[in-house]
């Protein structure tokens, strides 16, 4: 039956939910006077520019101008609906919402999101059904309880299952109005032979789920005797299959666990990060509930940014892989990326070649399992100390050819770090550890070495870049010729490097936030020296008289309020689309309140887009 939510619903959840602690989730956040401060959870920043304001719970980002209240936070950072967002946090409230009959969309019509984590709702039942309940499963039983020592408590917690496949989950689900493209969409259905069937044939399934517990896809492992016999046979199969991304599930971005892990994290002021779901499992059923793991790709920035946000500015991220050669290769990978995120981290190093499960195994039960466990977490040293270690481990063996290659991987590391203080700090550690002067890898850092990896050599193939639009163009060369305007042009005129696209965004920050007081200091940025179409733009424009432009440029500071203005202007327009998208979603979700704020808030940004 359609229906809609009326506005005292709407109000309801809106006042039942605090507001600090939601957006906590995302972001730490602190005490600012009456009201909190954070970093926007909507781009990245170093210096704190949200505020929440506890009389009327809402926030405001004086960086990216984001704003709204807990419904806009959970639609924009969670991808969902209006309705999807209100009814999120009516569950987390405790809230029965009824849907009211009228025009609109009603619980039978939900949006489709709502079909796609109802139908891989649904595929996690059969499959925990098919584990605990049929004869075929006995084998998966065995492997889980007898010899991965996992309780049935445990998997029934992780609600693991058994896919028997042959075509039963798309039966079932068939049996329940779920259309098999729509599981072939979230690739729980492939086609073989000309038909589609199960994507999943006789493994154990471990869920993947979002951060508030809906499943969102699957790791999936074949048994170990499955697996003998397909090599023995000589067919290629791998240990754990994975769904690949869909509409719903991004392997770059989620990780298995994060829904009990996020909850945990904050009192344990730490998550570990482990390779494989059974690792997770023996670790939270040992005590230690704040582990994650990472399946199918190695560990991604926006991996590291989302779980460094989680433990907070005082917490510990450690990566716990596998002791063997390919996890320790895993653990190097994953050291880079955090270091390039700018994400603290730390390597814990498991002893004997053993993953986590087999280690929380060989302990004996129950204090002295978490004795030894929480040794190896204890010894963990910083991702940059395990980094270069792990490069050189006696750099004393190394000749001056070798210690240079060793010196430009450190320095591709720690590029990207966002401190300039730590990033010096890291290249003096790397410059005493090898026996190398500092001022030289400093130079090198800057770009005017013969840097050996391959990001330094992909660096330096980018020698072509999208042009900019002639008035941001025309902003950097007065911004260049013209530094007595940089001031001003922060200050007064609100120009930012976000007002540029990327890669140019580089080169405006060196001009508007750092202090660089010629060409020389500004080609040798780390943003600009980085990108050589920017070096050799700087280069170019610093050559050309601004009255020898095409048209001329006579007064340069009327000319950059005159591009500011443009810039406010395409700013407010753009705020005025998203408005009018957000309206006509707003009407037809029923929702008359969000509408009137709405329709307020277009009205006073028209009237700013009149008065530029």
């Amino acid at each position: 039956m359609p229906g809609f939510l009326g506005d005292d619903q709407v109000r309801r959840v809106r006042e039942a939910i605090d507001l600090v602690q939601l957006i906590s989730e995302y972001t730490p956040v602190r005490k600012s006077g009456a009201n909190f401060a954070c970093c926007c959870p909507f781009h990245q920043e170093r210096t704190p520019s949200m505020y929440i304001y506890t009389a009327d719970q809402h926030y405001y980002c004086f960086g990216c101008k984001a704003h709204g209240d807990a419904i806009t936070l959970l639609r924009e950072k969670e991808n969902v609906s209006f309705s999807d967002a209100v009814e999120m946090l009516a569950k987390r409230a405790g809230i029965e919402l009824v849907w009211q009959q009228g025009a609109g969309r009603g619980r039978d019509e939900r949006g489709e999101r709502d079909r796609q984590l109802a139908a891989v709702e649904a595929s996690c039942v059969f499959y925990e059904r098919c584990l605990w309940e049929t004869p075929e499963a006995q084998g998966a039983r065995d492997y889980l309880l007898v010899r991965r020592r996992l309780t049935e408590a445990t998997c029934r917690r992780f609600r693991l299952g058994w896919s028997p496949g042959r075509g039963q989950l798309m039966e079932a689900l068939r049996g329940q109005g779920i259309d098999p493209q729509l599981l072939a969409s979230l690739d729980l259905a492939v086609e073989r032979n000309g038909r589609l069937t199960d994507r999943f044939f006789e493994r154990i399934t471990f869920p993947i789920c979002d951060r508030f517990g809906h499943p969102l896809a699957y790791s999936a492992r074949l048994l170990p005797e499955a697996e003998a016999a397909a090599k023995a046979e000589g067919r290629g199969v791998g240990k754990y299959v994975n769904n690949t991304d869909t509409p719903l599930y991004h392997k770059s971005t989620n990780v298995f666990n994060l829904h009990h892990a996020r909850i945990s994290c904050r009192d344990e002021s730490r998550v570990v990060v482990m390779e494989g779901p059974t690792d997770v499992m023996a670790a939270d059923q040992a005590g230690f509930k704040a582990c994650v793991a990472v399946l199918g790709t190695a560990l991604t920035p926006e991996h590291a940014k989302q779980l460094g946000t989680l433990i907070g500015r005082d917490g510990r991220l450690i990566l716990l892989l596998d002791g063997d050669r390919a996890g320790q290769e895993n653990a190097l990978k994953a050291a880079r990326t955090c270091l390039g995120a700018g994400v603290p981290a730390q390597v814990a190093i498991l002893p004997d070649e053993l993953d986590p499960a087999e280690l929380l195994a060989e302990a004996s039960a129950g204090s002295e399992s978490r004795a030894v466990f929480e040794r190896v977490l204890d010894a963990a040293r910083s991702e940059f100390d395990h980094l270069l270690r792990a490069l050189a481990p006696r750099p004393v063996d190394l000749d001056r050819r070798a210690q240079l290659a060793v010196a430009d991987q450190i320095i591709a590391a720690i590029r990207g770090e966002p401190d300039r203080e730590l990033r010096d700090l890291h290249l003096r550690d790397a410059a005493g550890w090898l026996g190398l002067p500092e001022d030289g890898l400093a130079r090198r850092l800057a770009g005017e070495g013969a840097a050996s990896t391959a990001e330094a050599a992909a660096a330096a193939d980018i020698d072509r870049i999208d042009p900019l639009p002639p008035h941001l163009e025309e902003a950097l060369h007065i911004l260049l010729r013209e530094p007595g305007l940089r001031a001003g042009a922060g200050d007064e005129l609100q120009l930012e490097p976000r007002h540029w696209p990327k890669p140019w965004s580089a080169l405006a920050a060196a001009l508007l936030l750092a202090d660089r007081p010629d060409v020389h200091a500004i080609t040798a940025d780390e943003g600009v020296a980085a990108v050589p179409a920017l070096v050799e733009t700087v280069h170019r424009l610093s050559a050309i008289d601004l009255s020898a432009r095409t048209p001329s440029i006579g007064d340069p500071g009327v000319r950059l309020t005159e591009i500011a203005s443009t810039i406010r202007k395409a700013e407010l327009a753009d705020t005025i689309r998203r408005l009018d998208h957000d309206l006509n979603e707003a009407r037809r979700d029923g929702d008359r309140a969000r509408e009137r704020d709405l329709l307020a808030e277009r009205f006073a940004v028209a009237k700013q887009l009149r008065g530029v």
